[in-house]
């Protein structure tokens, strides 16, 4: 756990301070997206949670791969943990006119809507009866946010107690 919150700390101090470098390429998502749910595998398995991707077969975009992994690892490992036993994880990767839509749903507890907006502050973790076994920093969706940011893109959060949530991201496709 301190290992993770190390880790988590490093890489927000660097987005926010502008000394993260930055190697913009192309990147094939799909791959960046295939690796996060193996790295989630041991986790979701132990878990009963099924991890289905439903993406085109490559999807290049320009785009840091480091980063691209963050969201996607943060997203995945989210909707893993967040789940309920025998639950499911769909992470859909398209290509939306010229914008790159990554969508990761979970059937996971969901949250109330009010505890949205709360998300992406650092430290935060929402509170209930069925979280208080999740070890978390605080820290991933703050990191999401800092590097949908660094984009120019959006994330949208649908969430409903008991059902699941869906966190959208969308970024400008540059070529």
């Amino acid at each position: 756990g301190m290992r993770v919150l190390i880790m988590d700390l490093l890489d927000l101090t660097k987005i926010e301070s502008g000394k993260k470098n930055r190697e913009v390429q192309q990147v094939d998502v799909v791959k960046v997206a295939q690796v996060s749910a193996e790295t989630m595998g041991p986790m979701a398995i132990q878990m009963e949670v099924d991890i289905r991707l439903e993406s085109p077969a490559v999807l290049m975009v320009m785009a840091d791969p480091e980063e691209m992994e963050i969201i996607l690892n943060n997203l995945i490992s989210n909707a893993v943990k967040y789940n309920k036993t025998g639950g499911k994880v769909f992470c859909r990767l398209k290509n939306e006119t010229g914008k790159l839509i990554i969508e990761v749903e979970d059937t996971g507890i969901g949250m109330p809507e009010e505890d949205v907006p709360k998300l992406f502050q650092e430290f935060v973790r929402i509170r209930q009866k069925e979280t208080k076994h999740i070890m978390g920093s605080g820290l991933g969706l703050s990191i999401v946010k800092r590097l949908v940011d660094l984009y120019d893109g959006q994330i949208e959060i649908e969430s409903h107690l008991g059902v699941g949530s869906i966190f959208r991201v969308i970024l400008p496709i540059i070529n």
